[in-house]
This record gives structure tokens, C-alpha cells and sequence, in this order.
């Protein structure tokens, strides 16, 4: 076996880019969370923008394969044909009027949170007698607060909101990108 073929077990979890081009791409990202924190309102805008066209596109697939599959039932397709209309028209209201879009996208950000709170404390709540569960209701108080505060911000929250969440996540993203970027180049030499 040669040397470019083995591999080690962690060399296996990261892509195959070398060292410099995580590096690279996790410096990019850092870069992109600074400048998302630097101006929220235009990456809220961005964020807004990038998922009308996500909405846009995902529901005229949906559109094209009720008209193109013939092997579902009529009742399949009528249900497949208005779920692709939604999201056609979610799409067109988000990008028709950017910042009616920006309240729509950050209501539906403050329900995620409120969802994903109330699960994590009902599971803290089942698991409550085993080790940890009070880090589990933590973070699920802490997701009901974070929705809580972004509906008593609407709808001045919006304008800036889904920016610093953007902002947050390259700048999370690029950390552990260069992370990577680290054990990769320790790997290699």
C-alpha cells in the first residue's frame, strides 16, 4: 500500500481539499459572518432574497413533476400540484416586497425557535431524572426566550434579525472550517 492510499481514520471525516483550501474557505466565511454583522439589514435582505429564490425554484419543481410523472394517483398530484403553488406564491410574496418578506421569514424564524423550545423541554422534562437533562431544558428555555424576544422586537426585529443570525452562522462555520483546516494540515505532516 502506498502512502497516498492510506488514509487515517479522521483524515477520512474531512474533504479532500488540502489544508489551504479549508482554510481558505473557512477565512471566506469568517469574512462573510464580519460583514453580515456589519450591515444585518442588507443581509437580512440577502437571507429574504435567497430563500424566495429557494421557494421560487423548489415549487416549480414540485409544479414540473405533477405535470411530467403520470404514475401518481389524481389525488397525489392535486395535493403535490397545491403544494407547489404555496411555495410559488410564498416565493413571489417574498421577493415581490423584500421588506414584507423580511416579517414573514422572521415570524416563521421566531416559530422554529418557539417549536424547537418547547420540544427540548418536553424531552428535558422526560429525561429528567438521568444525568444532563437541566442542560437540555436550558437550551430549551433558552430557544422559547430568543422566540419570545424576536415577537416583542416585530416588526422592527426583522429588519436586522435574520442578518445577525447570518452573521453568527458563517462566523460558527468558518471557525470550524479553519478548525478543520488545522487537524488537516497536522495530518499531512
Amino acid at each position: 500500500m502506498t502512502t497516498t492510499e492510506h488514509r487515517t481514520p479522521t483524515h477520512d471525516q474531512y474533504p479532500d481539499w488540502g489544508w489551504k483550501g479549508l482554510a481558505a474557505l473557512g477565512a471566506v466565511m469568517v469574512i462573510g459572518g464580519f460583514i453580515a454583522f456589519l450591515n444585518p439589514f442588507a443581509a437580512s435582505l440577502t437571507v429574504e432574497v435567497l430563500a424566495g429564490v429557494a421557494f421560487l425554484v423548489a415549487g416549480l419543481m414540485q409544479l414540473w413533476l405533477v405535470f411530467t410523472d403520470s404514475a401518481q394517483a389524481a389525488s397525489d398530484r392535486w395535493l403535490a400540484g397545491g403544494l407547489g403553488a404555496v411555495l410559488v406564491l410564498l416565493a413571489v410574496g417574498l421577493l415581490a416586497n423584500p421588506l414584507a418578506g423580511l416579517v414573514t421569514l422572521t415570524i416563521l424564524v421566531a416559530l422554529l425557535f418557539a417549536v424547537m423550545g418547547g420540544l427540548r423541554v418536553a424531552m428535558a422534562l422526560r429525561v429528567r431524572p438521568r444525568d444532563g437533562w437541566g442542560w437540555l431544558m436550558a437550551s430549551g428555555v433558552m430557544s422559547l426566550l430568543l422566540a419570545a424576544l424576536i415577537v416583542i422586537g416585530l416588526p422592527g426585529a426583522a429588519l436586522g434579525i435574520l442578518g445577525i443570525f447570518l452573521g453568527i452562522d458563517l462566523t460558527f462555520a468558518g471557525a470550524m472550517t479553519l478548525a478543520m483546516a488545522w487537524q488537516v494540515r497536522k495530518h499531512e505532516a
